[in-house]
């Protein structure tokens, strides 16, 4: 047998060897003693075994990370975009009922006939802006991804 052979049979059977069971003991004055030695007091306590947790690696940590962030980054776009919308259509809903298709009410100080008329043109102007708006803005929601993977 070879001499690397016999360290390594020596080394494994001293290594089971090391394994040392604990002791506890209570002294008169309520000390308490832990010690891998037995003596006439002490009580062997069976301890659970020791658990290895394998290394983390930080890098798919850190990668995760960052997926999670650009993820609420796109989310947070995302609702504030959809809030600027509803916004949007709340605005052109009012102009919408102020303009009455085209027929709006005649306000006490419009007795010109042009200011009145001014009037119509500036809502349907409006009312053509904010259309055009909300495409643009439903446009760009749809160009934001809805789940980064």
């Amino acid at each position: 047998m070879s001499r690397n052979n016999l360290l390594f049979i020596t080394l494994i059977f001293f290594s089971s060897l090391s394994y040392a069971d604990v002791y506890k003991q209570i002294d008169e004055h309520g000390n308490v003693t832990y010690s891998n030695i037995p003596s006439n007091d002490a009580k062997r306590i069976d301890l659970p075994s020791i658990i290895v947790v394998p290394p983390v690696d930080l890098g798919a940590v850190e990668e995760r990370i960052e997926k999670r962030r650009e993820s609420m980054k796109v989310e947070t776009q995302r609702e504030q975009l959809q809030n600027k919308i509803a916004e949007e259509e709340n605005q052109l809903n009012e102009v919408k009922n102020e303009y009455k298709d085209g027929m709006p009410d005649r306000l006490g100080s419009e007795r010109n006939y042009q200011r009145y008329l001014n009037r119509v043109d500036r809502l349907r102007e409006e009312i053509s802006t904010r259309e055009k708006n909300l495409e643009l803005m439903k446009d760009d929601l749809k160009k934001i991804p809805s789940k980064i993977r």
